[in-house]
C-alpha cells in the first residue's frame, strides 16, 4: 500500500467513529435526557363540592409531553378522572407538544363517591427514551375534602321592619364554616360576619335598602361553604315605602365664580369652556368618581362593633337638606341638571366643631372632590359615617376616636355654597337615612334588642 493509502485509513476510521459516536452522543444527551416534566395544578381550595374544575399546566422543553393521567382516591377506591396521550413527532424528534394546558372536572356524586377526605393523584410522562422508553415522569398528590352538602341557615332575628332608604340587621346561625354569607336585598349583597358572639356559628349582617328599593324588594339570607355549595333562607320582613322630598337648587353666576375655579384642575380639558359646562362636568362626572372612591374606601371594614347607643348629630344645627332629596338644578330659569342628595346637610355657626357621631376608626381623611375636605369613620361591620365640606380636619387615618371627640370643623370646601356639614351614613356601599341612627328608640327596637336576644341563644 502506498503512503497515500496508508494516510487515508486513519481519516476513514475517524469518520466512521464520528458517524457512530455523534448519533450515540445525541441519543444519550437529547433522547435520553433525564429531566422530568414541569407540572402545575391550579386548585383554589382543597374542597370539592358537587362539581369542581381542576386546571393542569404541563411543560417539557426536552422530549415533549407523552401522557397525562389523573385519578381520585377516596376510601381506598380510585376513580380515573383524566387520561390524555399526546402525539409523537417521530423517534428522533420526541413529542410534538412541549406545553399543554388541560382541565378536568370532578363530580363526586356522578362517580358514586361519598363525602370525606380524599386524594388527587396526577402523573405526567415525557417522550424521553429513559426507563426502556417509558420516559421521565412527575408524580403529584393533593389532599382534598369532598363536601356536596349545602350549609344550613337558621335565622335568629325573627322580624325585620324596614324603611325604604333605611337600615336593618339580620342575625343567623350557619351549620358549617362559610367564607361567604350575608343578606341579599334585591340584587345587592351585604356580607355577614362571625365574631361578635361567643358562638362562632352565629353571624351578624347589617344591610340597607337603597332609596330606590320599595315594598317589592326581595330579601333573603344566603351562604356559600368552602366547597362552593350554596343555600338561601327566607326572612320575615316588612318594608315601609317612602317618598322623598323634591328640592329646587337655583344657581347663579356668583356661585359659579366662587366655586368653579376650584375644579378647573380636575378637568384641564375644559379650559376655555363656560363655567356652566364645567359645573355640569363636575356635578355629573366628578360626583360619580367621588361615589366610586367612597365605595372603594368602605369595601374594607373592621369585624367588630365599635359604636354604642344612638349616633349624635352636629350640636345646635338645623337641617338644610335631607336624605335622598331629589334635586333639580336651575340656571337662568332653566333646568340644567338633576341629582339625588345622599346625606343630610346640617348648618350651625361658621367653623363649628364637628364631633364624631359615635365610636369608631378613621377610614379616610382628605379631599374628596365635590365633598371637599372629608372624614370617613368606620364603626364596624360595614357601618360608616361621612363628614364633608370641612374647613379643618383634626384626625388622621387609622386613628380610634370616641363619640363626641372633635374630628374637624364645618366649612364650605368642595361644592358647598355656604358653611355647613354634609353628614352621610353608609352600610357597606349603600347610603342610608341617618335619621334612624339618631333615634335611640329605633336603635333599640331594630338593632340592639336583636343582638341581646341572640346573646341569650
Amino acid at each position: 500500500m502506498n503512503k497515500k493509502g496508508r494516510s487515508f485509513k486513519p481519516i476513514l476510521v475517524i469518520i466512521l467513529v464520528l458517524l457512530v459516536s455523534i448519533p450515540t452522543v445525541w441519543l444519550a444527551i437529547v433522547r435520553m435526557e433525564g429531566t422530568a416534566p414541569a407540572l402545575d395544578v391550579k386548585l383554589e381550595s382543597p374542597y370539592i363540592g358537587k362539581s369542581r374544575t381542576v386546571s393542569i399546566s404541563v411543560s417539557d422543553s426536552g422530549s415533549g409531553i407523552r401522557k397525562i393521567w389523573m385519578g381520585l382516591l377516596v376510601d381506598g377506591r380510585e376513580e380515573e378522572i383524566l387520561q390524555r396521550t399526546f402525539p409523537s413527532a417521530g423517534f428522533f424528534a420526541g413529542g410534538k407538544e412541549k406545553t399543554v394546558d388541560v382541565e378536568a372536572t370532578i363530580s363526586p356524586q356522578d362517580l358514586g363517591l361519598s363525602d370525606g377526605k380524599g386524594m388527587i393523584r396526577i402523573v405526567v410522562w415525557d417522550y424521553s427514551l429513559r426507563k426502556w422508553g417509558k420516559g421521565n415522569q412527575v408524580y403529584l398528590e393533593k389532599e382534598i375534602q369532598i363536601d356536596t352538602q349545602a350549609p344550613t341557615i337558621s335565622v335568629i332575628s325573627r322580624r325585620h321592619n324596614l324603611n325604604q332608604g333605611g337600615s336593618g340587621l339580620a342575625i343567623y346561625r350557619l351549620s358549617e364554616v362559610c367564607p361567604v354569607s350575608g343578606v341579599m336585598v334585591g340584587d345587592r349583597f351585604y356580607p355577614g360576619y362571625p365574631g361578635h358572639f361567643k358562638d362562632p356559628a352565629i353571624h351578624m349582617a347589617f344591610f340597607a335598602l337603597d332609596y330606590t328599593q320599595g315594598k317589592q324588594t326581595h330579601l333573603a339570607i344566603s351562604a356559600q361553604d368552602q366547597a362552593g355549595n350554596q343555600s338561601t333562607k327566607g326572612m320575615v320582613y316588612h318594608i315601609n315605602a317612602r317618598s322623598f322630598r323634591k328640592d329646587a337648587i337655583k344657581l347663579s353666576d356668583r356661585f359659579f365664580n366662587s366655586k368653579m375655579p376650584d375644579f378647573e384642575p380636575y378637568f384641564p380639558e375644559m379650559a376655555g369652556e363656560s363655567q356652566l359646562d364645567l359645573f355640569l362636568k363636575v356635578n355629573r362626572e366628578q360626583r360619580t368618581k367621588d361615589y366610586q372612591k367612597v365605595n372603594g374606601i368602605t369595601v374594607q371594614t373592621e369585624k367588630q362593633v365599635f359604636w354604642n347607643g344612638a349616633f349624635s348629630r352636629l350640636p345646635g344645627s338645623a337641617n338644610r337638606a335631607r336624605f335622598a332629596d331629589h334635586r333639580t338644578y336651575f340656571y337662568n330659569g332653566k333646568v340644567i341638571d338633576r341629582q339625588v342628595h345622599m346625606g343630610i346637610d346640617l348648618a350651625s355657626t361658621a367653623h363649628s366643631p364637628v364631633p364624631a357621631a359615635n365610636n369608631g376608626k378613621i377610614a379616610f381623611t382628605g379631599n374628596l372632590g365635590i365633598y371637599g375636605n372629608t372624614v370617613i369613620l368606620d364603626h364596624g361591620f360595614g357601618l360608616f359615617t361621612l363628614y364633608s365640606h370641612l374647613s379643618h380636619i383634626g384626625v388622621s387615618d387609622g386613628q380610634m376616636v370616641d363619640k363626641g371627640q372633635i374630628i374637624g370643623k364645618t366649612g364650605m370646601t368642595g361644592m358647598a355654597g355656604g358653611d355647613h356639614l354634609h353628614f352621610g351614613m353608609m352600610i357597606h356601599q349603600t347610603y342610608v337615612n341617618p335619621v334612624e341612627w339618631w333615634d335611640a328608640a329605633w336603635i333599640k327596637n331594630n338593632i340592639t334588642s336583636k343582638i341581646e336576644n341572640a346573646e341569650s341563644e
